[in-house]
């Protein structure tokens, strides 16, 4: 993930998966450095109990941000049998899966505001005006709930996001 994100400057946005609530809970992709990782949150903004947390195993932060993931209405598949039915041709899922798009369409939304800039640039901008929740650690929810308002407002990025400083004692 990260040689492919380096490659070809592309922003990978990954769900952190449902394996809450324990620790060191992301595993591959979403453990990779360059990938945004997404966790899940309800309508109240409170962390999913299926959402993966981190450290990574290398005691990376991670998720990078968390997006509503919990009983989201989508379309039903044409085969299958997952979700809740809500009406005719529409189900209600939770988890990480059902967070990510939210964050994959604002990346898309930044990536046309501004095209030139790289995968990094726009991973930076939506973490960094993520709302955070004084509740949660950052390895339950990276840097917050995704707030695409104001990432729209964000002009400016640094380069590199984040840093990895180890685990400490």
């Amino acid at each position: 993930m990260n040689t492919l994100s380096a490659k070809s400057g592309t922003l990978f946005v990954i769900a952190a998966g449902n394996s809450g609530p324990g620790q060191q809970s992301i595993s591959s992709p979403g453990s990779a450095d360059a990938a945004l990782t997404v966790g899940a949150v309800d309508k109240s903004d409170r962390l999913a109990d299926v959402s993966s947390r981190g450290p990574t195993a290398s005691g990376a932060l991670k998720p990078d941000l968390t997006a509503p993931g919990v009983d989201i209405v989508a379309a039903e598949a044409a085969s299958g049998a997952i979700g809740d039915p809500v009406e005719k041709g529409y189900v209600s899922l939770s988890g990480t899966s059902m967070a990510t798009p939210h964050v994959a369409g604002a990346a898309a939304i930044l990536a046309q505001q501004h095209p030139g800039w790289s995968g990094t640039q726009i991973k930076v901008a939506l973490t960094a005006s993520a709302k955070g929740d004084p509740v949660l650690s950052p390895f339950q929810q990276g840097t917050g709930r995704l707030d695409v308002a104001q990432a729209v407002k964000q002009t400016t990025v640094t380069e590199p996001g984040t840093f990895d400083f180890g685990t400490q004692r």
